[in-house]
């Protein structure tokens, strides 16, 4: 799993767009985890990949990014796109 603690103590999380499918990687459980569930049901855990996915259909891939940045930088967390579509 590629999250980090920077020098400034803020969580690093990797967003990965594989066409349809976003991984997000960050940890299972913990305050972040639960507000990602909420404010993104649709997404779940996959214990495989050790990962959160959630899928978006084709068209939205800018809404869907903006929606998970806007997420992650109002928690003051750190993020980056890796693009595999």
């Amino acid at each position: 799993m590629d999250v980090q603690m920077k020098d400034s103590g803020l969580l690093h999380v990797t967003l990965t767009k594989m066409c349809e499918l976003h991984a997000i990687d960050m940890p299972r459980n913990g305050e972040l985890a639960e507000h990602f569930q909420l404010a993104f049901p649709s997404a779940n855990y996959d214990e495989e990949a050790d990962e959160w996915r959630m899928l978006w259909k084709k068209g939205t891939y800018a809404e869907s990014n903006a929606r998970l940045e806007a997420f992650f930088s109002e928690r003051g967390v750190a993020f980056s796109h890796v693009d595999k579509c």
